[in-house]
């Protein structure tokens, strides 16, 4: 992974720019439910949150052939720039005063929909200026860089701030940390693919949406698509109740501690993914990694609440399973389509996860006020990734995938 990083300045470049992107939107995805969850103490506003947060994706069908015929690097500076925006008016304006919850909910819904466009510009960028041979320890070493930063960030947070939550410095950082993107997006310059785009308009657009939505039905990615939503809609459930779940067990702080362990969980995920994950054929090891994750998601229910290391040891061994299946997923997205088609792919599979993930959020909120105790929705979400795996497992084409070095061979 480092001979990539010492080989290509563009792709410096583009990891610098991921790492501060990264940082100022985990800080805000982290923290705002919360924000929510503390200051309103109201389930149904939580889900109301995170359905929010998810609904912008479900139009990520309508930005992929704008990504794709338009300059990626343009929209990924237009974006960063407004999610810097909004971010400050959360941080600098009150929160419990007069615009109360429902500024809130705006500050979300405008941030992910800047974020709509900005993810799959970057996803779609990465196959230009990296081989495909690379792809998987290019996403690998994003992922690591910006998670060892929330890492830190979070220590920092976490001493200075004590017992007492301030949302509004959070929320601050993760502004400035969305201005140092921005800034570096300056830097960033136009693979020869995307030269002579900026002024592009989407030509046929309903034809190409209809192409990457030919594309992903009738190949593997169909079934991708399939396992991610329902992996993201069980997540998403359990997500909408993890404030409220860890609140109870372990404190406001406590729930600091478990976002940083779930960090390094994702860090060691993505390192064994750029390390191992195009050593194995594909389809027994995704059954395997769904199995594992399942089991450990139960062990996380069973024990927090009376082990807290336990606990802590769960919850990294659980994100790095999951961490280690999402680097392998994104990079299918990215390895498998023609490069003229991968924004498309990937927001056309996007929009079907979001639908998903949005009634995830919904009824998250639901079972947060319905179900006697918040735990069994966690062991719901492990129990669910058993039915993944094994869905995936039973369709021959996919339990029969080569290694990610041999995909292209075969598609």
């Amino acid at each position: 992974m480092l001979s990539l990083f010492k080989q290509n300045k563009v792709y410096r470049l583009f990891l610098t720019y991921r790492f501060f992107s990264a940082i100022g939107s985990a800080m805000f995805s982290m923290f705002i439910l919360l924000a929510v969850h503390l200051i309103y103490a109201n389930p149904m506003y939580t889900g109301i949150a995170g359905l929010l947060m998810a609904a912008p994706r479900i139009f990520s069908f309508a930005v992929g052939p704008i990504v794709d015929k338009r300059n990626k690097i343009a929209i990924m500076r237009f974006t960063t720039f407004l999610e810097f925006l909004v971010l400050s008016l959360l941080a600098f304006t009150p929160l419990l005063d007069s615009l109360g919850v429902m500024f809130m909910f705006a500050i979300i819904f405008v941030y992910n929909v800047a974020a709509l466009f900005e993810s799959p510009a970057g996803t779609a960028l990465l196959p230009q200026i990296v081989s495909e041979e690379k792809i998987l320890e290019a996403n690998s070493l994003i992922d690591i860089v910006a998670m060892a930063g929330g890492i830190a960030i979070g220590a920092v947070l976490f001493i200075s701030l004590g017992w007492d939550i301030d949302f509004k410095f959070i929320f601050g950082l993760s502004a400035f940390f969305l201005a140092s993107t921005f800034i570096f997006s300056l830097f960033l310059k136009n693979p020869a693919a995307n030269k002579n785009m900026t002024k592009a308009l989407p030509t046929k657009y309903m034809a190409d949406l209809k192409e990457g939505a030919k594309f992903i039905r009738h190949n593997i990615l169909l079934y991708v698509t399939i396992a991610v939503v329902a992996m993201d809609m069980a997540g998403e459930i359990s997500y909408i109740n993890r404030p409220m779940f860890l609140e109870y067990h372990v404190g406001a702080q406590g729930y600091i501690v478990f976002t940083l362990m779930g960090l390094v969980g994702g860090i060691i995920g993505s390192y064994f993914a750029g390390k191992i994950g195009g050593k194995f054929k594909l389809g027994k090891f995704v059954f395997v990694l769904f199995v594992l994750a399942g089991i450990v998601r139960i062990v996380f229910a069973l024990i927090l609440p009376f082990q807290y290391v336990g606990g802590l040891v769960a919850i990294v061994i659980y994100i790095a399973l999951a961490g280690l299946l999402d680097v392998i997923f994104t990079s299918l997205n990215q390895k498998i389509p023609p490069k003229d088609m991968v924004g498309r792919v990937n927001t056309m599979s996007t929009t079907f996860v979001a639908i998903f993930v949005a009634v995830g959020a919904l009824v998250g909120g639901f079972l947060g006020r319905v179900v006697p105790v918040v735990d069994h929705i966690f062991i719901f979400q492990g129990a669910s990734y058993f039915l993944i795996g094994t869905f995936l497992v039973l369709v021959p084409s996919f339990r029969k995938l080569p290694t990610m070095n041999e995909i292209k061979k075969q598609f």
